[in-house]
């Protein structure tokens, strides 16, 4: 059933995004996801998930809050560069990035946008961890189309 699952999902054409976590002791983590959600309206909450096996989980766990940024179809070096496991987080935070609005967070320059968030809570379900972001701030940047991730490739929208 979970590789039928996985096909199936294979077929689901997502954006792709950055999310830049921030610890309260001031610590940085990223990562490539397309697990990103818009929740509620009022007020507005987002959600990521992240893997419980993944390097930037323990900076998420204690966030004060993260910006997600939305990738745009020339931004494919930099989705992959975030999500190459031989990349420590030291290494992708070595070079400089904007810093968001209101909570001082990297966001990933010339994206289509970026929204801010404040951590709310988190879940853990399955083999992810599920967090939730009250917004802050969100800022558009461009009016690039968006990186799209399709059947294991990258593709653009036409």
């Amino acid at each position: 059933m979970r590789e039928k699952f996985k096909e199936f999902m294979r077929n689901v054409p997502q954006a792709v995004f950055i999310a830049i976590g921030k610890s309260t002791d001031n610590k940085l983590a990223g990562l490539t996801i397309s697990s990103f959600e818009s929740i509620s309206l009022k007020p507005l909450i987002t959600l990521i998930s992240i893997d419980k096996n993944a390097e930037s989980l323990n900076v998420f766990l204690k966030a004060i809050g993260w910006t997600i940024s939305l990738l745009n179809e020339e931004q494919e070096e930099i989705s992959k560069f975030f999500s190459n496991k031989d990349i420590s987080q030291a290494e992708r935070f070595k070079l400089e990035y904007p810093k968001s609005a209101s909570l001082k967070i990297p966001y990933i320059e010339n994206a289509i946008g970026y929204i801010e968030c404040i951590y709310y809570r988190h879940l853990e379900m399955g083999d992810h961890i599920i967090f939730f972001g009250k917004v802050v701030n969100v800022q558009m940047l461009n009016d690039k189309k968006p990186l799209i991730y399709y059947h294991r490739s990258y593709r653009k929208i036409m």
